[in-house]
């Protein structure tokens, strides 16, 4: 290597570290921008099909794209508006309605309990008893501390500075700004990299976009669909504030695959507070949901994303939550997918064998890669 690509290839580390550096030291504060890349993600495909169906002399004088967006961003206005008029008041309601009847359900909480305090009792042994309240004791300590851990660490990170307030002020602009000149950034910051590398470059952007756009939108969906199934079938089981643990059971559903699990337990809870018949029926219901949405769901929306089992991504789930808290786990899954497929593009093409970017990049998806070394 001569000593100006080796100074220049310095100069490129010292950059990078730099950038690191800053990037580290202000995380908080770049959450809202974080949070604005998702939602370029999940709208990008909108805007984009917009523009093209605009009229040519819209596009001739560049005026397509930002008419595209500015439409985009009045009908995200007008599904928050009308969720804010209509579902919230109800939601309110049914919140309110809640509340006023907790002495209701506590005390049919501590009736249900008791009864089956007494029989735990009385069918237990005392040697299994003990043993079994050792062990659940020490489950419950543990996943407590687990949930306050994540759940501080998350708040923390990302409320702690101004910055936060006012990023979440500019992001429409700065949204504006990146949506509108998509194509123009991408050249830029391609135009930073050397040409020998350029190809593989666009192919990592487009590995990690695939990724994570997938992913995002398709955890979206889920969370459509399992919310307003869950609704719609609590409402029909006869579960009093089927839209509130509908609504929640959509939220869950954000956390991969032990989301549906965490997400079915409030209504089934106020189900059972309700009576044991009830509770049977939300059972069915969460069931048939599970069914439909690991039958149907996932395979066509979320499987194709990050294509990874389910035990390995228990592990990665855990470690996500402790790297990052309640952030960490929702990142976990694609970051854990990106890193293998990151991997096997470079392992390809830095193999014996001459494999072209573009055979790489068909590979990747296509094959499982041998480690051989």
């Amino acid at each position: 290597m001569s000593p100006a690509r080796r100074n220049r290839l310095v100069l490129i580390v010292v950059l990078a570290f730099i950038l690191a550096a800053m990037l580290y030291v202000a995380r908080a504060a770049l959450f809202p921008y974080a949070l604005g890349l998702v939602v370029a993600y999940l709208v990008l495909p909108v805007v984009n099909v917009l523009d093209r169906r605009m009229p040519q002399a819209l596009r001739e004088r560049k005026l397509s794209r930002p008419l595209a967006i500015v439409l985009v961003y009045l009908l995200g206005t007008a599904l928050v508006v009308g969720f804010v008029a209509f579902l919230v008041p109800i939601i309110r309601g049914q919140v309110e309605a809640l509340w006023d009847n907790r002495g209701t359900l506590v005390q049919n909480a501590t009736d249900i309990v008791t009864e089956l305090g007494e029989r735990y009792r009385r069918d237990v042994r005392a040697d299994f008893r003990q043993a079994l309240e050792e062990y659940l004791s020490q489950v419950s300590g543990k996943i407590g501390s687990v949930i306050q851990a994540g759940l501080t660490r998350t708040l923390s990170a990302v409320t702690s500075t101004i910055s936060f307030v006012l990023g979440f002020i500019v992001i429409p602009f700065w949204l504006f700004y990146i949506l509108n000149d998509q194509v123009q950034v991408s050249a830029g910051l391609l135009m930073l990299i050397p040409e020998r590398w350029e190809a593989d470059v666009r192919n990592l952007v487009r590995i990690t976009d695939d990724i994570f756009s997938a992913y995002i939108r398709g955890q979206f969906l889920l969370c459509l669909f399992v919310g307003s199934m869950a609704t719609v079938g609590l409402m029909l089981a006869g579960v009093p504030y089927a839209l509130v643990l509908g609504l929640a059971a959509g939220i869950f559903e954000l956390i991969p695959y032990i989301g549906p699990l965490l997400g079915a337990v409030p209504g089934v809870i106020v189900a059972a507070l309700d009576s044991w018949t009830t509770a049977a029926w939300a059972i069915l219901v969460f069931f048939v949901i599970q069914q439909i949405e690991n039958l149907l769901l996932v395979p066509r929306i979320a499987g194709r994303s990050v294509r990874l089992h389910p035990a390995l991504v228990m592990v990665v789930l855990v470690v996500g939550n402790e790297a990052a808290g309640l952030l960490g786990m929702l990142l976990a899954v694609p970051v854990t997918a990106l890193i293998r497929d990151v991997f096997k593009y470079l392992y390809l093409r830095l193999s014996d064998e001459m494999v072209t970017p573009a055979e790489a990049l068909g590979r990747v998806r296509t094959e499982t890669v041998r480690i051989d070394v």
